[in-house]
C-alpha cells in the first residue's frame, strides 16, 4: 500500500497499522508531512513534538485524532414490493347497491309503466344516470313511452310536487324538461305549445354583475292603469329571474344549482332527462290510472 505522509498517520492509529511510505521508514514509523523524517508511531498524538512539522499533532485532538479515518460501506436500498393493486371489488358492489336503491325511488311504483315512479300525479321517469342534450333528451323519452315533462298550471301542485320530491331524495342531478324558447313566436312555450308562464313560481333566480330595473307594484299618486310600470329612475337590482332577456341559451331544465326551479340553458349542454308517461293505449291507461 502507498499512502502520502499525513494519510499515513491517519491510517496508523484508525485502521491499526503503518504504511510505507517509499521505503524512507522502517514498518513501526511514519514519516512526517513535509520532511524526510520518521516517528514511531507510539509518539503519535502523544502531546510531543516529534516531527518537525509537526504533523504529528497536528491532527489530533487531545491523545486521539481529529478526523479518523472510517470505512463506508455504500449499501442499497432494496426497493420497497410495489402493492398490490387494490382490490376494488366490494367498493363496486356498494355503489352498485346504492345505484339500486336510487334506482327504486326514481324509476319504480307500483301504479306507473316500468321505469317510471309516482311523483304528485303525474308518472315520471327520472333518468339521472344518462347526460344528453335537449334533443337526445327528448328523443329517448320517446323510446320509453314519453315525453320531457311540462307543467302548464302551477295552481295544480305539480310543479311543487317535483320540487318536494326532488330534495326529499336528495337528487342533484340537473334535468331537461319540456319547454323551450320558439323563434317562430318570439315566447318561451311548452312543448304542446303552450305559453310558458315566466317568473315565479317556476323560474329561477340569478346573480347579476350588472344591475337591472325591475317593475314596480305601485307608484306613488298612480292612477290605476299604472299600478305596475317599468321604472328607471328607482333602486337597481343585481338578481334577475331567468330567463335571460336576448338569451342564446333557449332550452328549459331544472337544476340543482337553482334548488330545481326552472332555468334557461344551452341545449346542446348535458342534462339528463325528465320524462312523463304519455299513455297511448288502454293497458297504459289502466296503469295509470290505477291506485
Amino acid at each position: 500500500m502507498i499512502c502520502s505522509p499525513t494519510m499515513a498517520i491517519r491510517l496508523l492509529l484508525a485502521l491499526g497499522f503503518c504504511c510505507a511510505v517509499n521505503s524512507f521508514c522502517d514498518y513501526w514509523s511514519v514519516q512526517c508531512a513535509t520532511r524526510r523524517q520518521c516517528v514511531s508511531r507510539d509518539e503519535i498524538c502523544d502531546g510531543a513534538r516529534d516531527c518537525d512539522d509537526n504533523s504529528d499533532e497536528e491532527i489530533c485532538s487531545g491523545n486521539q485524532l481529529r478526523n479518523p479515518i472510517t470505512t463506508t460501506t455504500t449499501t442499497t436500498a432494496t426497493p420497497a414490493p410495489t402493492p398490490p393493486p387494490p382490490n376494488n371489488v366490494e367498493e363496486s358492489e356498494a355503489l352498485g347497491q346504492r345505484f339500486a336503491r336510487t334506482f327504486n325511488d326514481t324509476l319504480h311504483h307500483p301504479r306507473c309503466p316500468k321505469l317510471y315512479t309516482s311523483v304528485g300525479n303525474k308518472c315520471l321517469s327520472l333518468l339521472y344516470f344518462v347526460k344528453v342534450g335537449w334533443g337526445e333528451a327528448r328523443a329517448l323519452c320517446s323510446a320509453i313511452g314519453g315525453e320531457l315533462v311540462v307543467y302548464p298550471s302551477a295552481s295544480d301542485g305539480e310543479f311543487a310536487a317535483l320540487l318536494k320530491y326532488l330534495r326529499g331524495i336528495r337528487m342533484t342531478t340537473d334535468f331537461w324538461v319540456g319547454g323551450r324558447y320558439t323563434k317562430d313566436t318570439e315566447a318561451w312555450t311548452w312543448l304542446d305549445d303552450a305559453p310558458m308562464d315566466l317568473g315565479s313560481p317556476y323560474w329561477a333566480l340569478r346573480h347579476s354583475d350588472n344591475c337591472s330595473s325591475r317593475q314596480q307594484e305601485s307608484a306613488p299618486h298612480a292612477k290605476p292603469e299604472d299600478v305596475a310600470y317599468w321604472t328607471y329612475s328607482s333602486a337597481y337590482y343585481q338578481y334577475e329571474q331567468a330567463p335571460r332577456r336576448d338569451s342564446q341559451q333557449l332550452c328549459a331544465a331544472v337544476t340543482f344549482r337553482h334548488y330545481f326551479y326552472i332555468s334557461d340553458e344551452d341545449c346542446l349542454g348535458v342534462r339528463s332527462p325528465l320524462c312523463e308517461h304519455v299513455p297511448s293505449t288502454a293497458h297504459d291507461l289502466t296503469l295509470a290510472g290505477s291506485p
